[in-house]
């Protein structure tokens, strides 16, 4: 189950797929079966998982169809074989498992994708404007190998009346268990880049759209932090990496208040890997006010009465101190490390302080 509905997207951060190898033809057309990697070479595997942090998630619309189409390129309409016309995209959700203050690729979870074509239409629906009813193109389903990939071929969104462009996704976990947990959300586009693609065809022949991401009232709501990094392919076409990660309940969670304080610290970040001045300052700080929360709760296990109930209050304090520090720092780009899991290993240890 998810804690509190919580769900940990990774960072994007600007993160896209890298294709290479063949003709551009044979590269648009073949499933990328290789890693992603990000405009800066990291590739996204469970020996190095982006940094997680929370984001929302959205509404999920009156299109979804649980089609069960199991398929990577998801362009064509299985009942003609037509490939719906649009400027190529490629998009690989990477998902991970916070597992207490561990965050790890998530295998096995079900990646549910629907959008749009370049005119604005959807398949498989009734709408007012269109009835396509039996076709299933832009839709379909991956299941996240076991470095929590799941990689989709598609195109560029076009846009319809009331909406800005968009791509909708589901995750479901145990996805045949009466239990399954649904995360559902929505991922956006820069304006700029959609203002460039939608003006070739197909999509410039439906005109200028009405609706940019400012005046969508659900990208208003936290579309800001569902918006695509996309980069170019090389090859007409753009690639994007989309990191999104589950925390379970339950699971990793430490057992005693010294066994709380060490996985704090164990992801806080360390001086010695700082890549840079402020980012080693920061390091030092927020270890440093971990030391205190520790003194503290130290002092008021040896102790009792009022006076243990006190420092036990003044370490909550602490670690929400320490909790904002860690936000402001990962804001301003100087934490270094993860803020979820340190997140989490708060919350972990303000679970088992007596109230």
């Amino acid at each position: 189950m998810l804690a509190r509905r919580d769900v940990l997207l990774l960072l994007a951060t600007g993160a896209g797929t890298v294709l290479g190898g063949g003709s551009a033809a044979a590269r648009r057309s073949r499933p990328p079966w290789r890693a992603p990697r990000s405009p800066w070479g990291m590739a996204f595997t469970a020996e190095a998982p982006p940094s997680c942090v929370v984001r929302p998630e959205q509404t999920q619309g009156p299109y979804f169809v649980d089609e069960k189409l199991l398929r990577s390129d998801i362009r064509s309409d299985p009942s003609d074989g037509s490939v719906r016309p649009g400027t190529p995209l490629t998009v690989t959700f990477a998902v991970s498992r916070l597992d207490g203050a561990t965050c790890t690729p998530f295998e096995g979870v079900l990646v549910d994708v629907w959008h749009c074509d370049a005119l604005g239409v959807y398949s498989d629906v009734v709408d007012p404007s269109f009835d396509t009813t039996g076709r299933k193109f832009l839709r379909g389903y991956q299941m996240t190998d076991a470095a929590g990939l799941a990689t989709f071929v598609t195109i560029y969104p076009g846009w319809y009346s009331g909406r800005t462009v968009h791509i909708h996704f589901k995750l479901r976990t145990g996805p045949s268990a009466e239990t399954a947990v649904e995360f559902t959300s929505q991922v956006y586009f820069d304006d700029a880049l959609t203002d460039v693609v939608h003006a070739a065809e197909p999509y410039a022949s439906k005109g200028e759209r009405i609706v940019r991401n400012p005046d969508d009232a659900i990208y208003r709501l936290s579309g800001s932090q569902l918006t695509l990094t996309v980069v170019a392919d090389g090859m007409e076409g753009h690639v994007a990496a989309f990191d999104i990660g589950i925390q379970m309940s339950g699971s990793g969670s430490c057992a005693t208040i010294p066994d709380c304080v060490a996985a704090l610290r164990a992801v806080l970040p360390d001086p010695a890997s700082a890549v840079d001045a402020k980012t080693r300052r920061t390091a030092r700080r927020v270890r440093r006010r971990a030391d205190r929360v520790a003194g503290l709760l130290e002092r008021a296990a040896s102790g009792g009465g009022a006076s243990q109930a006190n420092r036990y209050a003044k370490a909550r304090m602490r670690l929400a101190g320490l909790l904002t520090r860690c936000q402001q720092a990962a804001d301003a780009g100087t934490l270094g490390v993860a803020l979820a899991p340190i997140a989490a290993a708060i919350d972990a240890l303000v679970a088992l302080l007596p109230a």
